[in-house]
């Protein structure tokens, strides 16, 4: 029976480096995804600056389009003054031309700090572009990277398996029935008994159960979590034969 519960034993040791070789393997694509959702919303933003920057060109251009009706605006307003018979169309031509000149120089002055706002805008576009095209190129490595990793832990996991499946067949099938419910509902389904304690659970076996656990004749389980228990001491290696004297 030692024989059986060291088979248990290397069995879980199987099934748990297993099981944790599948979580690295789903954790993978979910990290991949995550990037590239970064990358996805990274790039939306990208297109939202981009639309911006387009309505601010626009705004730019009407600009200029009026600036251009201003100096006309301006250079009619002188026109009337160099026409003017009287003081009374002088003066009337001579206030137009002042409002006109304020509002040119109010119009240049904000086509000034648009032209500066999109030259600033399209400098950082560009930067932010250059990011996005690095980050593109890191995201494409990491998938070329994670698609190697992947290989080899379903490499892994496939000896692992193999060797697992020897050893499921070198345990008595009803034995490894229980184990593999108790595994279901535990996740850790051998367990060691160290000064009459269950290692699973820390709870107190009965003398009798422990007693009989030392004669490592049986597979036991615990009365409280009901995992497959056995002696510590049963498991551990025997000394080897003294040579003939």
């Amino acid at each position: 029976m030692r024989d059986q519960l060291k088979r248990l034993e290397e069995l879980q040791t199987h099934d748990a480096k297993i099981q944790e070789l599948e979580n690295s393997l789903k954790a993978i694509p979910l990290k991949l995804a995550a990037t590239q959702n970064d990358l996805a919303r990274v790039e939306g933003l990208l297109g939202t600056e981009r639309q911006a920057l387009s309505e601010a060109e626009k705004y730019y251009g009407e600009q200029k389009g009026l600036l251009t009706d201003d100096e006309v605006q301006v250079a009619g307003a002188k026109h009337k003054l160099a026409q003017a018979k009287n003081s009374k169309e002088y003066m009337a031509a001579q206030r137009e031309i002042e409002q006109r000149r304020e509002g040119l120089t109010s119009r240049e002055g904000e086509i000034t700090k648009l032209n500066g706002a999109v030259d600033a805008k399209k400098k950082l576009l560009s930067e932010r572009a250059s990011d996005v095209e690095a980050l593109k190129a890191s995201i494409a490595k990491d998938g070329e990277a994670a698609k190697v990793r992947m290989d080899e832990i379903e490499a892994q996991i496939a000896t692992l398996r193999g060797e697992r499946d020897k050893l499921a067949s070198e345990v008595n099938p009803e034995v490894l029935k229980r184990y593999s419910v108790i595994r279901m509902r535990r996740g850790l389904a051998v367990v060691s008994v160290r000064n009459g304690t269950c290692q699973g659970c820390n709870m107190n076996i009965p003398p009798q159960l422990f007693n009989v656990l030392q004669r490592g004749q049986t597979i036991e389980t615990c009365p409280s979590c009901r995992r497959i228990i056995y002696w510590e001491d049963l498991m551990k290696d025997e000394p080897a034969a003294s040579p003939p004297g």
